[in-house]
C-alpha cells in the first residue's frame, strides 16, 4: 500500500489546518481586545463588532476654564476647535469673535438664543461670571461621534485699539472666546487611529455666529465680506 495519502485526504487536511489558522486569528484579536478594554478600565466603551469601538472619556478632558481663567486648548486626539489652540494643529485654532452689544447681559442672551436657533437640541449645563467680570456659558448638544459640548467665555474686556484696520469701530466690542468638543473618541481598531467627525465643530460655530451676526476679529486677515 503507498505510504501517501490519497487527494481527498490531503485537502481535508489543507481544509483542518487553515480552520485551526483562524481560530488562533480570532483567539489573539480578542485577546488583544480585552487587554485594550482592561488598560482602559474607567472609560466607558461600547464595541461595534470586531473593526470598530468608541470610548468616552468624560475625565480626561475637562471643561470649564483652566488655571489662568481661559478656555482650554484643544487636545489633539479630540475633534475639537478652540480659539485658545494657538501653536497647535492649524484645523483645531478658531477666531474669537466681537460682540456690539451695549452690556454683557446682553451679549449672553443673544448668544444663548442663537445657539437654540442653531442647535435645536442643545441644553445649557452651566453659566457663571468669574471673578473678573467675564462670562462663561457651556451647551451640550448631540454630534456625530456622541454627546459635543460648546463653551463660550464672553470677555469683560474690548478687542482695544491694535492699529488693524478690521477691528475699526469695534475696539470696546465684548472679546468672545469659544471652544466646540465632541466629548467621545471613536477609533478603527485595530488601529488606534481616531474617526473625523468631518469638521462638524467648525461648521457648528459657523452656524452659531452667523446666526448672532457677530464678527470675526481681525477682519483684514479674512474674508469678511463673506461673515454673514
Amino acid at each position: 500500500a503507498s505510504a501517501r495519502g490519497s487527494p481527498a485526504s490531503s485537502d481535508s487536511q489543507v481544509v483542518s489546518d487553515a480552520a485551526r489558522d483562524d481560530a488562533r486569528r480570532d483567539s489573539r484579536r480578542a485577546a488583544l481586545s480585552g487587554l485594550f478594554l482592561t488598560a482602559l478600565g474607567s472609560s466607558s466603551l461600547a464595541l461595534s463588532g470586531d473593526r470598530a469601538f468608541a470610548a468616552t472619556m468624560p475625565d480626561s478632558e475637562p471643561v470649564g476654564l483652566d488655571a489662568r481663567g481661559r478656555l482650554r486648548r484643544c487636545p489633539s486626539t479630540f475633534n475639537c476647535v478652540s480659539t485658545s489652540s494657538i501653536g497647535g494643529a492649524p484645523e483645531q485654532f478658531a477666531t474669537a469673535w466681537t460682540a456690539p452689544t451695549a452690556t454683557l447681559t446682553d451679549a449672553v442672551n443673544q448668544i444663548t438664543a442663537a445657539v437654540f436657533r442653531a442647535v435645536p437640541d442643545a441644553r445649557k449645563v452651566d453659566a457663571f461670571t468669574t471673578d473678573g467680570g467675564d462670562e462663561y456659558l457651556r451647551f451640550e448638544m448631540g454630534g456625530k461621534l456622541g454627546v459635543d459640548a460648546v463653551e463660550f467665555l464672553i470677555r469683560n474686556e474690548g478687542v482695544g485699539d491694535r492699529g488693524w484696520e478690521g477691528d475699526a469701530g469695534s475696539e470696546k466690542d465684548w472679546l468672545v472666546t469659544y471652544r466646540s468638543l465632541a466629548t467621545t473618541v471613536k477609533y478603527v481598531y485595530p488601529f488606534m487611529t481616531p474617526v473625523s467627525d468631518f469638521g462638524e465643530q467648525k461648521k457648528r460655530m459657523e452656524r452659531i455666529r452667523r446666526e448672532v451676526e457677530w464678527r470675526r476679529v481681525g477682519c483684514e486677515l479674512e474674508e469678511c465680506e463673506n461673515d454673514f
